[in-house]
């Protein structure tokens, strides 16, 4: 079975080097992309199996990198989850309107996180995203 491929979009170099870390660990590929414009054109280019999505960027804010992402035939079945320090209850909000799979804050709990990208990764919820928008 292939590695499933995840990208992290964040602009914190040392979040990002223990993020990847942590995830490298646990089987996965992880490509990088430290702003919100960059984080766009690797999904474009790279189709991850996934996406870890910060807030506060420079370039383009993480709601509208969600936005854009899953405004494109390319990248809207792709799950995002956000991992932020950016914890309001307005954020948290948006960003399932824009289509989040999951919406985690900073530090956030090792185990719930990599619980949270298999549950997002599973086929059954990529099956759900695309029925939905079909209808």
């Amino acid at each position: 079975m292939d590695k499933k491929r995840i990208l992290i979009v964040d602009d914190e170099p040392d979040f990002v080097r223990v993020t990847q870390f942590r995830l490298e660990a646990a089987g996965y590929e992880v490509v990088v992309a430290f702003d919100g414009i960059q984080g766009v054109r690797t999904a474009h280019q790279e189709k991850p199996d996934l996406i870890i999505l910060d807030i506060m960027m420079p370039a383009m804010h993480g709601h509208k990198v969600c936005e854009t992402l899953k405004k494109s035939a390319r990248t809207w079945t792709i799950p995002i989850i956000y991992l932020t320090a950016k914890g309001s209850k307005e954020d948290e909000e948006l960003a399932y309107k824009l289509g989040a799979e999951y919406f985690l804050t900073k530090p956030c709990d090792p185990q719930t996180f990599l619980e949270s990208i298999k549950k997002a990764l599973e086929p059954s919820t990529k099956l759900e995203r695309a029925e939905e928008k079909e209808s």
